[in-house]
């Protein structure tokens, strides 16, 4: 059946004459009669029950009548869901992330984005790198945040980089200093982060200058480290984003290295379809979230690598 011969029987129920409704479609009486001809042979039953000049619905009629506004009021919410596409209320993003900024950093960039987005529909799951990475190059994932050391197939990336800072405790008398130094580290216990990047190129600069610390506490993330430094147990050097997070607490303070210790990581795309557009907002909410935080970050252009030596 064709939407003139709905629009058509509507307006004649709602008219009570073919002329009447004609008028409304701005059609001829003879034409609206053809399509309601039309529309009674293709459904097979009777709409009306003819009276005179006025047209009742006949049971069958008025039963179909109601499916038939059902119909109208789904077809004019399209316009409502277009202005919403318009709007980028509407769709869906899925985003894997490392538990780094999965734990805290990311759920306030989401809340920022279905700020303007309510819309929408969003999953934001929390894996290992080599999990995220996989869920990338399956096409299957929007983002995803992961540290990565090879070319990987099927994948686009922007990297981040930034700075480590130390968190220590407010009671901590380095607290008092505006920088840390490698010296300053003997004198709190260390809070290792478990086969962490950071952890590696960190120890590495303690061999180069024959440095010990106290190694209390090893963790896996860099979450655990924030909260064991505020209770006190330690120091830990530790992403700023985490960091920054960590800091609102007036039990932890945040100081930054005197040294270069950078922190880096990867932005990943699904390399075969196209970059999901709400994909481009989030990290637009993710690097306003940084600045708004005074983390001071770059983030390169999109790259492939597949190509990457």
């Amino acid at each position: 059946m064709k939407l003139s011969q709905l629009n058509a029987f509507r307006a004649i129920v709602e008219c009570q004459t073919v002329t009447a409704a004609a008028e409304r479609l701005n059609l001829s009486q003879p034409a609206a009669s053809r399509l309601l001809a039309a529309l009674e042979q293709r459904l097979g039953f009777q709409l009306f029950i003819r009276q005179g000049n006025r047209l009742l619905l006949s049971d069958d009629g008025e039963a179909f009548y109601l499916e038939v506004i059902r119909a109208f009021e789904a077809f004019s919410g399209l316009d409502h869901t277009a202005s919403s596409i318009r709007a980028n209320r509407f769709g869906s993003l899925n985003v894997a992330a490392m538990p780094l900024l999965s734990n805290a950093f990311l759920p306030r960039t989401l809340a920022r984005f279905l700020h303007q987005t309510s819309q929408m529909k969003v999953a934001l799951k929390t894996y290992r790198s080599e999990d995220v990475i996989r869920r990338v190059q399956s096409q299957t994932t929007d983002i995803g945040f992961a540290f990565i050391d090879e070319p990987l197939p099927g994948v686009r990336a922007q990297r981040v980089k930034c700075e480590s800072v130390c968190l220590l405790p407010a009671g901590s008398s380095l607290a008092k200093k505006s920088h840390i130094d490698l010296d300053d580290l003997a004198e709190l216990p260390l809070i290792r982060h478990e086969k962490d990047v950071s952890q590696r190129q960190f120890d590495a600069l303690l061999r180069r200058y024959q440095l010990n610390m106290t190694e209390r506490i090893e963790v896996s993330l860099a979450t655990t480290a924030a909260a064991l430094v505020r209770e006190g147990l330690g120091m830990a050097i530790t992403d700023p984003f985490t960091a920054r997070i960590a800091n609102e607490y007036k039990e932890v303070i945040e100081r930054p290295l005197a040294f270069s210790l950078p922190f880096e990581f990867e932005v990943l795309y699904p390399a075969l379809r196209p970059l999901n557009r709400h994909a481009q907002r989030f990290i637009k909410h993710f690097t306003d979230l940084a600045e708004d935080m005074e983390i001071v970050m770059s983030i390169g252009t999109i790259r492939d690598l597949s190509e990457q030596k």
